[in-house]
């Protein structure tokens, strides 16, 4: 099988490109063809294919919206990608045109690409398939977040209130655009071109049934992992670890906290620590005088793992509707506990008292408690076990592969 895979970026910055590259790797292994449409940027992965690519907002060296000089240029352009772009239309029609896929798989493409790949493709009497990382077909801001808490009012009252409270970017301009992009969307039906949605978790199934999708459109597809570890040697650690995006809705501060009342203890924020959150909690740490808490940076590779392997468990205490973040995933693949926050997908990845514990969003007592948990290494051993052992039973990649063939097949009407 052909499959042309769109993503806004090509090179790795977090969680969608991660599986991207990931499945390319397991379907090109499997003997299909995998070719990229995507973004130019001068960090991404070298490819044949790049010719096809259309341009970024503000130049092959910016990655993300804070780095784009407003310019007229650059302002037309985000709202064509945010609402739809014929220039990025053409470009998919053209490699479409010249590669002939049998199916495209929609990665990302919110507000770099616009929802023209879609009408693009389906122009070209080309089936598509949506994977849903996020929460943008229903929340202006992606994440359902206000104040520090999750918030539905946008499903309630009208996304109206997602310009009152300037969600997008804290900006009353960037949160116009993105409601009324949501609203022509709508009002073009071109969600009703998407053949077959793919989630990664229930929760977020659930939600988009609740609010109209069509449920036999939708598969909860549970995202994957390959175990690079050997069983028999899993490391019992003397340090906590959190790894990912160290941003407001991640929740942080909450382990941060936790810790600063538990100077006995040591954790690791593994991660960029450039972001504004990041800034914000360093220079907390150093005015309170805190020693045990830790920001080493961004790791990959064998230092990543390393990391990971020498942690005694992980943390994701996210406080918002966190959708099967891939953190999880490579903790297991490492026998490692998890503490996790009982809100979104995270109750379908981790068991409470099983392969690790839940507790409540924000809430650093309850956190410290689980913490002091797991100063029991036979606790520690039995939960990393599960943790492997849940891994293997609901995120191989085998199960993964099986299920998306399925999906494919079924929308090419095999």
């Amino acid at each position: 099988m052909r499959i042309l895979i769109v993503n806004y970026r090509y090179f790795i910055s977090g969680g969608p490109e991660k599986y991207m590259f990931n499945i390319k790797k397991m379907l090109e292994k499997k003997g299909h063809e995998v070719i990229p449409f995507s973004i130019h940027s001068n960090k991404n992965v070298e490819t044949e294919y790049s010719k096809y690519f259309v341009e970024p907002i503000g130049g092959r060296d910016v990655t993300y919206f804070d780095e784009v000089k407003k310019t007229p240029k650059s302002i037309w352009q985000m709202l064509t990608r945010s609402i739809y772009s014929v220039e990025v239309e053409k470009a998919i029609k053209k490699q479409i045109q010249d590669v002939k896929p049998d199916l495209v798989y929609v990665i990302h493409f919110v507000n770099k690409l616009s929802p023209s790949v879609i009408r693009g493709a389906k122009k070209m009497g080309v089936p598509v398939v949506l994977r849903l990382s996020d929460y943008f077909l229903l929340c202006p801001r992606f994440d359902f977040i206000h104040d520090k808490k999750p918030c539905e009012e946008c499903l309630v009252k009208g996304y109206m209130s997602c310009v009152k409270k300037r969600c997008v970017k804290g900006s009353r301009f960037a949160s116009v655009v993105r409601v009324f992009s949501m609203k022509v969307h709508k009002l073009m039906n071109i969600y009703k071109d998407v053949d077959a949605f793919i989630t990664p978790s229930e929760f977020l199934k659930n939600k988009l049934v609740t609010n109209g999708f069509d449920e036999r459109k939708i598969i909860c597809i549970p995202t994957f992992t390959e175990s690079k570890s050997k069983l028999e040697l899993p490391q019992i650690g003397n340090y906590g670890l959190y790894f990912g995006r160290i941003t407001e809705e991640k929740g942080v501060d909450t382990v941060v906290k936790a810790y600063q009342k538990m100077p006995d203890r040591i954790v690791k924020i593994m991660g960029d620590d450039t972001t504004e959150e990041a800034i914000r909690l360093k220079a907390y740490i150093a005015s309170k005088k805190i020693k045990n808490v830790e920001f080493i940076g961004f790791k990959c590779g064998v230092e990543l793992e390393e990391i990971i392997k020498k942690a005694r468990f992980t943390l994701i205490p996210s406080i918002w509707y966190d959708n099967l973040p891939n953190t999880a995933l490579e903790s297991f693949q490492y026998s490692k506990p998890v503490i996790a926050s009982n809100i979104g997908s995270l109750p379908e990845l981790v068991l409470d008292a099983v392969n690790g514990y839940l507790f409540t969003p924000g809430d650093e007592k309850e956190l410290r408690e689980k913490i002091k948990l797991l100063d029991d290494d036979r606790l520690v051993e039995r939960m990393g076990d599960a943790s492997r052992s849940r891994l293997s039973e609901r995120f191989a990649p085998s199960m993964h592969y099986n299920a998306l063939m399925q999906v494919f097949g079924k929308v090419r009407g095999e």
